[in-house]
């Protein structure tokens, strides 16, 4: 009887893939780098804010005092009595027209006439350096001049009868119908004179 010659199987080995698989970020890495960017950015916006500060303050610093020679090199002695003051040095853009800009003020009590005291006043601002430019209000109760200096600075001067405003307006007050009988009667040369003068480094628009 023949027998049959059994084959033994192959024996089957399993090779292991070779392929690596990319490692994730661990969440912990995820948030050290965004922290790191986010503390970069935040220096970087702190950095330029102060540096814009900073180079604010230097520029009103520098205007302020330009204005504040403007004022000296006028030269008021001491019969012109400060009455109010607002010098200022930063760029203040008016809020309904930002091709307007606010000027420093001072306002004075002088012991003259109206005439006699702008005729000391505009030479004394002339003899600073600078010109006059107009009077927009020839004729009026009050006499106003504007100058300007070769570097593009002006000056407005202002100057009226302190009995007069005082008058006029208390005439107003107390009575409005008196304005006609109180105001014919009013001088507007007396003196004292309240004088107001405006610099401004922008324009002559205010």
């Amino acid at each position: 009887m023949a027998t049959t010659k059994k084959t033994p199987a192959k024996k089957i080995t399993k090779v292991k893939s070779t392929k690596s698989t990319a490692r994730p970020w661990s969440w912990r890495f995820s948030v050290v780098t965004i922290g790191i960017y986010a503390i970069v950015v935040a220096t970087i916006v702190v950095a330029a804010l102060s540096a814009s500060t900073f180079i604010s303050a230097q520029q009103s610093k520098e205007r302020l005092s330009r204005i504040e020679t403007i004022y000296s090199n006028i030269n008021l002695n001491d019969s012109y009595k400060l009455e109010a003051s607002n010098v200022f040095g930063d760029k203040r853009v008016y809020e309904w027209d930002d091709g307007r800009t606010y000027a420093s003020s001072a306002s004075y009590i002088h012991a003259d006439t109206v005439s006699n005291t702008v005729a000391d006043l505009d030479g004394k601002i002339k003899s600073s350096g600078f010109s006059f430019i107009d009077e927009p209000y020839p004729g009026s109760t009050y006499t106003q001049y504007h100058y300007k200096s070769a570097n593009g600075e002006y000056i407005r001067l202002t100057v009226s009868s302190k009995p007069y405003d005082d008058g006029s307006f208390n005439a107003f007050v107390m009575d409005k119908d008196s304005l006609n009988t109180v105001l014919p009667k009013l001088d507007t040369n007396a003196g004292p004179s309240n004088v107001i003068i405006k610099v401004n480094l922008d324009d002559n628009n205010e």
